[in-house]
């Protein structure tokens, strides 16, 4: 609710054309208030958030470019260059772009370049260069844009004190971007040129002439030369290069040029004092905005879900330049900077991308910003300057004129984002290797270890929740410096801080408080005394309770990313379902990641090796079976006992995850590791459950949120160190380690091929529910495993092509992840002789749904597609029987129906389009969100702006239950829902937690009243040009497709309804709230005016069709 307060409170006080500093800071204060944090905390956080050294260089260089720019150095830069090109065609408008470069290289400001230097070029270029007078203002407000690229840069030094790169770095790497963004506006210059007809105005300069004007430039030519060599030579600072900055301006203004006079100094100084007085009231409100961010877990929600949307480097970058470009519209630079580069340097580092490079980017980006309208500065202060009288350019016509500039800018930016080393290229040879941005993928950080899990430390104070001063026992059954007893010294940190020193953890590890028995250890937690919270494997759970072994099925995950979503989802509940009988409450299921095999005897690579080998078997039956199958001499023992076992030669070998290993130095009495990657196990987080329950309702859920912050602390940490465990295993300890691909897999697979079914009858044997069982195991080898795996029939004959699919939603959707993983599974099958490229939003189309499908029946520009039946109702209103009111009575209802008897009749139907459906796929129930009231009954929906789904069917509903119903495309609704155009919505909640609805809606009603369902189809001709057997593998394939969007479709939506709640302050009325009745009673006639609407139109099978979905 905080993070709700401080963003509706920023954006009322944008909307009241408050300034942005004053809408930081004031919308800051209303969250702090409203949590009931004390205000001194304000002054305080403002304050430190100029108090750096690093920022004493913004009113040097402000001063320093004011000084300047009294100094006539911008007439004697226009003057030199024009006597090198202004004989060209259009060479008063490339003076213009070549110029504006140089004096924002001595500026650092866009506004202040575009006031310099627009008084002079503007009338110039319209006058005597022959170009239009909007032409020429818009040029030259986006040339100056290019002031806060080219150093040196006040946005440089604001990114540099927010992530800690150097200055000088973000000033080298800010050179050759800048030249390009000119470079492209000089381009844009020639075609201008070209189809104006506009031809030379001017005779060519003489050498001499051009050596004249070079040596009355010169100096300000100099003053960039002067920082950065001053600071690549070390000879200053980049704080001390401002303020060097300053001396040599005044020394160039008052004795070079003698145009700055004393009299001047103070209408200078008073001029920058005002200007560094508006940027640092920016910094300083922008740094309480972060603070708050922070304290109140918005910056590190905000960091995972970008970093859950962002699945790799490449949409990563994409979403953070729109996200800039976006913010260029209505923020200035330096609040963009403090708001968003703590929430993407996470994710940017945990992607490997590289820091100095990311600032460049960020910044070009804000640099675009300043010309894009509605809050473009710089073409506001491009259109205040006079041309002539009687000529004025109004806001409207530079809008329009900068169109192709902006393009041009943004295609340089596309370039400097997708190859980073034009960025980095020039920082990287000077500073060598002191060089700053590299960060490695995968760490969070690159100092140190506090900084890299900063993000883990954040949790709000509830110490006004009335805890109990009280002591918990934590233990774990590894050594103290494992990862399982630093997540453990994480929660205690995390709870004392919420609970205001209420709560403490003790932490015992190597289970100390039962003498190092692991089993005992969690039969002290189930019984709340002496342990109260415990971190232990399922391996050592499944002593009690043999279903736990479901996680180590041999080869069950793909890597560690696989074992998260799984465990995370559906497979996670179960499990987290199955402690709570043992009076444990779960608050989140860790990571001990795969278990490496080492031994004292030989490289093991294949199962030939592993034969006769006595290993050290973690306590489960399973693991026992399995090894017995590779032929190892299988024994268990505490943990804690194997290190002498293994020194006196007890055992030969073990099997564990790299950090346990390490973490009780076995390496040392182990000469060989085989990194086969074949058993997970997971650490399950508990607390006693009488312990918990007897905490209120909010206590329990800042346990909770301390819990998972606890689980995702020990997840990444044991995954960050592996890399140089191994290396120091092998130069310190002499290990020889046998990397994956060096090994048989395919022994080990196939020696173990039976044991899911082994293990199914081992537990139905024991008394468990078969079905319950095949449940269980299926939630881990269906779950994108096993089920997608697909069979090499790349010897078919395929002929190289790639196909586009296309769908309504977002890229992040469950339509679009369909796409993907059809495709992933054809590439695989085929050889990679059929490639299919995923077009969400219908890009294709300019997202137009309807040609979407149009175009999928004309086979191009698509050949599959994935679209609701409510957007094929455009096409043949027979489609819409599918979302019929209250059709359905659960998913599984639906399911049966749609892969029955109701499905072919769509199918054949779908053929007399020319589109051959691979299988019907799932929307899901429409959820009813709005912004005005909660509704939970007919009377609620009254005279309520829907957006509806173009259907008739749907529009009848609605209007039988009162609405205000309206059409529109999926990808204008989250505007139309910001703007008011419309005050809600219905959609399924994956589609709107896809596009972000929810932002812009308060009330969410959980009715399950129409469903809709997605038709997964192929062109037919270009079905019809495969073999039969091809056809075979696209059927196959498709409807594995189809049933991995159900699965990942159906899965999130209680995590969704969770987030939506705690994250953006949405009500969620539950089904069992609503009066459906009401609903149902509203729309009783409706099934037979639909058949009768369907006969009308001459469908005489419209009866039978509907009948066929009962």
């Amino acid at each position: 609710m905080v993070s709700a307060v401080l963003f509706l409170s920023f954006f009322v006080f944008l909307i009241l054309n408050v300034p942005i500093a004053i809408c930081l800071g004031l919308s800051s204060v209303c969250a702090i208030l409203y949590s009931g944090t004390s205000l001194t905390i304000v002054a305080t956080n403002m304050y430190s958030g100029i108090s750096k050294f690093l920022l004493l260089a913004i009113p040097f260089f402000v001063l320093s470019g004011n000084i300047m720019a009294k100094a006539g150095i911008s007439k004697r830069l226009i003057k030199f260059v024009n006597t090198c090109v202004g004989h060209r065609r259009g060479g008063i408008a490339i003076v213009c772009v070549i110029v504006a470069c140089f004096f924002g290289a001595i500026s650092g400001s866009g506004p202040a370049t575009v006031a310099a230097l627009g008084a002079v070029l503007i009338p110039a270029m319209v006058e005597e260069g022959g170009f239009s007078a909007p032409f020429s203002t818009a040029l030259m407000a986006t040339s100056s844009s290019i002031a806060i690229v080219i150093p040196p840069s006040i946005a440089f030094v604001v990114y540099a004190s927010i992530t800690g790169v150097s200055i000088a770095d973000m000033f080298a790497g800010g050179i050759i971007p800048g030249i390009l963004m000119g470079l492209a506006l000089v381009v844009v210059v020639m075609i201008e040129v070209r189809k104006k007809g506009i031809q030379p105005t001017m005779e060519k300069a003489t050498w001499g002439e051009r050596m004249k004007a070079f040596g009355d430039a010169f100096w300000g030519f100099l003053m960039p030369v002067i920082i950065l060599g001053g600071i690549y030579g070390g000879i200053f600072t980049p704080t001390e290069a401002a303020a060097v900055s300053v001396v040599y301006g005044l020394f160039v203004g008052m004795v070079i040029y003698r145009e700055v006079k004393w009299r001047d100094l103070v209408d200078i100084f008073v001029d920058s004092a005002k200007t560094t007085g508006g940027i640092m009231l920016i910094v300083a409100c922008a740094s309480l905005f972060s603070y708050v961010c922070t304290k109140f877990g918005i910056s590190t929600a905000a960091s995972n879900l970008l970093s859950v949307l962002a699945h790799n480097q490449f949409t990563f970058l994409l979403i953070v330049n729109v996200i800039f470009l976006i913010a260029g519209c209505f923020i200035d630079a330096n609040s963009a900077m403090y708001i968003f580069i703590p929430i993407m340097l996470p994710v940017c580092k945990a992607m490997g991308y590289d820091l100095v490079a990311f600032g460049i980017m960020a910044t070009v980006n804000l640099a675009i910003g300043q010309v894009t309208p509605p809050v473009g500065v710089n073409l506001f202060v491009a259109i205040s300057i006079k041309i002539k009288k009687g000529l004025e350019v109004t806001l409207q016509q530079i809008s329009k004129a900068v169109i192709p500039m902006i393009a041009a800018s943004v295609a340089v930016l596309l370039l400097i984002t997708y190859v980073p080393k034009i960025s980095t290229c020039l920082p990287e040879a000077f500073a060598g290797k002191s060089y700053t941005g590299k960060v490695s993928k995968g760490s969070a950080e690159g100092e140190n270890q506090q900084k890299e899990t900063s993000s883990f430390d954040e949790i709000g104070d509830y110490s006004d929740l009335g805890w109990e001063e009280q002591t918990w026992n934590f233990t774990c059954s590894t050594t103290e410096t494992s990862t399982w007893a630093q997540a453990g010294e994480q929660f205690g940190k995390l709870m004392e801080k919420a609970t205001g020193g209420k709560v403490h953890v003790e932490v015992y590890a190597a289970d100390q408080l039962t003498n190092g028995n692991q089993s005992e250890g969690i039969q002290a937690l189930m019984e709340g005394d002496p342990v109260q919270i415990s971190m232990h494997s399922n391996l050592i759970y499944s002593a009690f309770d043999p279903r736990f072994n479901v996680v180590s099925m041999p080869f069950n995950f793909e890597s560690v990313e696989d074992a998260d979503e799984k465990l995370d989802g559906k497979a996670g509940d179960m499990l987290k379902d199955i402690l709570e009988e043992y009076g444990l409450h779960c608050m989140g299921i860790a990571e001990n990641g795969f278990r490496q095999l080492t031994n004292s005897q030989r490289a093991v690579t294949s199962v030939e090796d592993m034969k006769n080998l006595k290993v050290r078997v973690a306590g489960s039956n399973l693991l026992m079976e399995c090894y017995k199958l590779w032929g190892a001499d299988a024994t268990n023992m505490n943990w804690s006992e194997t290190y002498t076992a293994l020194q006196q030669g007890t055992v030969d070998g073990q099997e564990n995850p790299l950090p346990a290993i390490d973490a009780a130095s076995v390496q040392e009495v182990q000469k060989h590791c085989s990194m086969w990657n074949s058993i997970y196990d997971c650490l399950f987080f508990c607390i006693n459950q009488e312990l918990y329950d007897s905490l209120t309702p909010e206590q329990q859920k800042v346990v909770d949120e301390a819990g998972k912050k606890a689980v995702d602390y020990e997840r990444y940490i044991n995954r960050a160190g592996d890399e140089e465990i191994l290396t120091r295993w092998q130069e310190k300890d002499g290990v020889e380690v046998i990397p994956h691909e060096e090994l048989d897999m395919d022994s080990f697979r196939e020696a173990v091929a039976g044991i899911p079914a082994w293990f199914e009858q081992e537990l139905v044997h024991q008394g468990y529910d078969a079905k319950e069982v095949e449940e269980l195991i299926g939630a881990f080898s269906t779950e994108n495993g096993d089920a997608y795996e697909v069979e090499d029939r790349s010897d078919l004959g395929w002929e190289e092509q790639t196909w586009n699919f296309t769908c309504s939603t977002t890229d992040t959707s469950t339509w679009a992840q369909a796409g993907r993983k059809f495709g992933e599974m054809m590439e695989k099958a085929t050889g990679g002789k059929v490639h299919v490229e995923v077009y969400a939003a219908d890009q294709l189309t300019n997202g137009n749904q309807s040609e979407g499908i149009q175009a999928l029946m004309e086979g191009d520009p698509v050949q599959i597609s994935m679209h609701s039946n409510l957007i094929y109702s455009a096409f043949d209103p027979r489609f819409n029987a599918v979302s019929l009111p209250f059709l359905f009575e659960s998913v599984e209802d639906a399911d049966a129906k749609l892969d029955g008897e109701a499905g072919e009749k769509f199918s054949e139907i779908l053929a007399e389009y020319n589109l051959h459906c691979m299988g019907l796929a799932e929307n899901g129930f429409r959820q009813l969100t709005n912004s005005k009231r909660e509704v939970k009954s007919v009377e609620d929906m009254k005279n309520l702006k829907i957006r509806v789904a173009g259907s008739n069917l749907l529009m009848e509903c609605y209007k039988r239950w009162g609405a205000d119903a309206t059409n529109m495309n999926w990808s204008e609704t989250y505007t139309a829902l910001q703007q008011g155009t419309v005050e809600g919505q219905e959609n399924p909640l994956p589609a709107i937690d896809a596009a972000s609805v929810q932002e812009v809606q308060k009330y969410c009603s959980m009715w399950n009243s129409i469903y809709d369902c997605l038709f997964f189809c192929i062109n037919q001709d270009v079905y019809d040009a495969l073999t039969p057997e091809q056809q075979e593998v696209v059927d196959k394939i498709g409807r594995k497709a189809v049933q991995y969007e159900r699965e990942i479709n159906r899965a999130g939506d209680d995590e969704i309804k969770e987030r939506w709640n705690t994250e953006d302050g949405v009500t969620i009325t539950e089904t069992e709230d609503i009066n459906v009745d009401s609903f149902k009673d509203a729309v009783q006639g409706v099934e037979a005016w639909f058949v009768e609407e369907l006969k009308k139109q001459g469908y005489e099978d419209a009866q039978e069709l509907v009948d066929s979905l009962k």
